[in-house]
């Protein structure tokens, strides 16, 4: 669902990110890997990385069965916002909008350390030609790709 308020502010909500169901088979692979981990680290004396792994596996347990929460996004002309933090486009750098993947999304390269790059969810049917629009009035479009770990964790399933 996309909407648009005002002179040019495009809002819209979207899936944090793409819920995928598992088999069973999954988790016991994950189980398996997980143990086989553990008993290594156990056998070499490093205990507390074996313990380390244990709770990322329980973690990412917990956290691939949640279903993903739908976020609000906007791009104004002033910058973008999601979820409530604001972004503006004085802080931003650049921005691609990849329809490569089933999910498309919007890489924004900031200026800032900490955080090179803002990912935003676009919603199913949203109008990217009015979004490109938006945000090259403001920052200028470069081909920005998914960070690796990012990729990894797409091609295994997380």
């Amino acid at each position: 669902r996309m909407s648009k308020n005002g002179s040019s502010q495009l809002e819209w909500e979207a899936p944090e990110h793409e819920h995928k169901e598992r088999s069973s088979d999954w988790f016991w692979v994950t189980g398996i890997i997980t143990l086989a981990i553990i008993f290594v680290s156990i056998i070499v004396g490093n205990i507390i990385f074996g313990i380390l792994v244990l709770v990322s596996a329980i973690s990412l347990t917990i956290f691939i069965n949640k279903k993903p929460e739908n976020l609000k996004l906007a791009v104004t002309e002033g910058g973008v916002e999601r979820e409530g933090i604001f972004y503006p486009f004085e802080t931003l750098e650049s921005f691609w909008i990849d329809l490569e993947h089933p999910h498309n999304k919007i890489i924004i390269k900031s200026k800032k350390m900490l955080m090179p790059l803002i990912i935003v969810p676009l919603a199913e049917g949203a109008n990217v030609e009015e979004i490109r629009n938006v945000m090259m009035k403001n920052i200028q479009e470069e081909y920005h790709s998914l960070p690796l770990l990012e990729k990894l964790l797409e091609y295994l399933g997380f």
